[in-house]
């Protein structure tokens, strides 16, 4: 396993110090490789594009698809920038870096700052981009390929303070009641423990509840942090959530609703190809189509 790994580490290093323009070919080309020999995930895909925007025409459908699968083959590149690069580069990068930096030294370093991020294909260079600003720590799953998991691993471990396990919510919680800056990604379906339905582009989501808890029991301020691509450079948002902190559903549904306004106005920029609505309502019919369902073994 470790040859392997050292293989694949000189196969990346390879590919990172390549020109832009040729990284930006070879993404786009493994892009569409992706779109023809994915059959699952692009139908997953579009089955989802297909139920969250009923008003637009199969021809749309494809075109936000096949965009969206070009940009999972950019991403490798965004990856390694991610791993890679300097800071000095990465600044060179992003377009409003000064104004985003005036941003974020400006605000309270005694509250706690949960940065939300959603599952866009450069969510590595997300979580990079966003140390630049401030020190940040995240949570993270372990991927089943040891060597993926390996890398992310390496990835993140390298400009974070610290990445926490999925059963650490209480020392995640402390670290955001001293003040500390977390990532946390809120837009997947991680089962009915700690969640509950709500409404996402007009479907019912089960919504991981702990950015509400977040907010309530640390006292912490709740930002969405996203990067969008611009040609070869990149514009950061960092924008706060006015959260109630009292109804745990209605600040939920401010929380979808503005991660739905960031992907409506970007929509390839988005994993559509994970199965967000796998788990239903007691007695509600699946969401999707047999062939499109996981297969349990």
């Amino acid at each position: 396993m470790k040859i392997l790994e050292y293989f694949i580490y000189l196969i990346l290093k390879f590919l990172n110090i390549l020109p832009q323009n040729i990284q930006n070919l070879i993404g786009k080309a493994l892009g569409k490789i992706f779109y023809k020999k994915l059959d699952e995930r692009r139908e997953i895909a579009r089955w989802n594009l297909k139920k969250c925007f009923p008003e637009k025409t199969d021809e749309e459908i494809s075109t936000i698809l096949k965009l969206s699968f070009i940009r999972l083959g950019e991403s490798l590149f965004e990856f390694l920038n991610a791993f890679w690069a300097s800071d000095k580069k990465l600044k060179k990068l992003i377009i409003n870096f000064d104004e985003i930096k005036n941003i974020t030294e400006d605000l309270d370093k005694s509250k706690g700052k949960l940065l939300l991020f959603m599952h866009t294909p450069n969510l590595d260079l997300v979580v990079r981009v966003a140390s630049l600003f401030m020190p940040v720590s995240g949570m993270a799953r372990t991927q089943s390929n040891k060597i993926v998991d390996n890398l992310f691993k390496a990835s993140r471990k390298k400009f974070t303070e610290r990445i926490f396990e999925p059963n650490e919510i209480l020392e995640l919680l402390n670290f955001l009641k001293n003040g500390k800056a977390c990532l946390y990604a809120p837009d997947q379906d991680y089962g009915y423990k700690g969640s509950i339905f709500v409404d996402f582009f007009g479907n019912k989501a089960l919504t991981v509840k702990f950015p509400f808890l977040a907010a309530k029991r640390a006292n912490c301020d709740v930002y969405l942090f996203s990067t969008r691509k611009k040609g070869f450079r990149y514009h950061v948002a960092l924008e706060k959530l006015l959260l109630k902190k009292e109804n745990v559903k209605e600040d939920l549904k401010i929380m979808n609703s503005k991660i739905e306004e960031y992907i409506l106005s970007n929509p390839e920029n988005y994993l559509w190809f994970h199965r967000r609505f796998k788990n239903r309502p007691e007695s509600e019919a699946p969401f999707y189509p047999s062939d499109l369902l996981r297969k349990r073994t």
